[in-house]
């Protein structure tokens, strides 16, 4: 730098730092934008992470986050899948890849995951994401203007219900039975919306094994949501997160199949089956609402890299041994779990043993507060949230206390060590 500049150069700086201590007093949230005033930055729960205790009697043991079992991501596998990856001739796996994703990818996640349906939906059905998230806020931005209502099964993954917010819409909250949402309800929840003068665009639902109750929707149930949906012109929003986790013998069908691909967006993800870091989902829908959309994307698409390795590795049939090890490890964990608490849980607590996923929820007995036994909880050092954080209002009702524990990321050894913490903290706020 030449001597005659280098003086100038000092002015201009110090003087753009005098201006810049304006800054100083100015509150940032001043210049957000009004739909996210009053939207917070979300839960642990939300991001999938783990509430902590400052003293913990012993090491902490998390049963709080949705996360596969480390000892089952393949590394090696998509180690191998990522050289194939790279191996290729032309440079498409390390420049844009487009709006929809790797169009391989698709086709296989539609042979793959689309396996229930009549007609396995083609790579048209298909828009890549940034994991099921992404795909909801996707769909999200594509159909919800302000003031529109999105129905959603009570309780629920709060992030989607904080996504859906996040789009300035209203979320109302249906119960559910045994079978899955009430139609009763959600019928009349639809009716007092239009006599409003205001529309319902999506119904909500995990229907199989859902988060946070691992609750699985009936067959019946499914049809007559399909249908009913149908005659109102709602769409349904299926989060299929976990449907390809499960114990028995058959995959249950999901509403997208049960509806010949009409009426209903399913959302999926490689974080359930795979891991959570790959951030790889997708949309589903017929190729018209797909086309529909693509205007609503303004993140110039996914990883082609991760796309490629993914594809590498579903279609060289790594995958699907990979899911049934993990189907079958997941059983074992349930069973470990289930028993274990059954032992000295009866006076506290009851629940429904689970047909998969990742999740058990469990009611607590009258006169148990949710928020006492978590704070008992991670005094004896185990991690788990509570029921209300899943609800749209934060009011369970007639549900009464619950808490939901995670088996999926704890190792079966410190599953049997994490249920005598949660029986022992039960005790210490029932006085038992």
């Amino acid at each position: 730098m030449s001597s005659d500049v280098e003086p100038l150069l000092v002015d201009l700086q110090e003087a753009a730092a005098r201006a810049s201590e304006r800054w100083r007093d100015q509150d940032p949230k001043a210049y957000t934008s009004e739909r996210l005033r009053g939207l917070g930055s979300g839960t642990p729960t939300d991001w999938g992470l783990s509430k902590t205790s400052a003293e913990p009697k012993a090491a902490p043991i998390s049963l709080a986050g949705g996360i596969p079992d480390a000892a089952t991501q393949p590394r090696k596998e998509l180690l191998g899948a990522m050289r194939r990856a790279l191996e290729t001739e032309d440079d498409s796996p390390l420049v844009y890849g487009g709006a929809l994703g790797y169009e391989p990818l698709r086709h296989e996640i539609g042979r793959y995951f689309g396996r229930d349906h009549r007609e396995p939906p083609s790579a048209e059905h298909y828009l890549l994401t940034n994991g099921a998230a992404g795909a909801i806020d996707l769909v999200c931005s594509a159909l919800l203007d302000p003031g529109d209502v999105v129905i959603s099964e009570a309780p629920t993954f709060p992030g989607s219900l904080r996504t859906i917010r996040g789009r300035e819409a209203e979320v109302v909250g249906v119960r559910m039975d045994d079978e899955g949402i009430r139609l009763d309800e959600l019928e009349a929840a639809i009716g007092r919306v239009e006599r409003e003068g205001r529309r319902v665009k999506l119904i909500y639902t995990i229907a199989t094994f859902q988060n946070p109750t691992g609750q699985a929707m009936s067959l019946r149930r499914r049809a007559d949501l399909v249908r009913l949906a149908a005659e109102h012109g709602v769409f349904i929003l299926e989060d299929t997160a976990y449907a390809d986790l499960y114990f028995g013998e058959e995959q249950r069908p999901s509403l997208s199949a049960v509806a010949g691909g009409h009426g209903v967006i399913a959302v999926g993800t490689f974080s359930k089956v795979i891991a959570t870091g790959l951030r790889v989902g997708w949309v589903q829908a017929q190729p018209a609402l797909i086309e529909a959309m693509v205007p609503a994307r303004f993140d110039m698409g996914n990883s082609p890299l991760l796309h490629r390795m993914l594809y590498e590795y579903v279609a060289h049939g790594d995958f699907k041994a990979h899911v049934e090890r993990m189907r079958a490890l997941y059983r074992r964990k349930v069973r470990t779990l289930t028993g274990a608490l059954r032992e000295g849980g009866e006076p506290y607590f009851d629940f429904i043993v689970p047909e998969g996923g990742f999740f058990l929820w469990l009611h607590l007995r009258p006169g148990l507060s949710a928020q006492a036994v978590q704070a008992a909880a991670l005094h004896e050092g185990v991690i788990f949230p509570v029921g209300q954080v899943f609800y749209p209002d934060r009011d369970p009702g007639e549900d009464g206390e619950c808490i939901r524990l995670a088996h999926s990321w704890t190792s079966a050894d410190d599953l049997e060590e994490a249920t005598a913490r949660v029986i022992r903290a039960c005790a210490a706020v029932g006085g038992g």
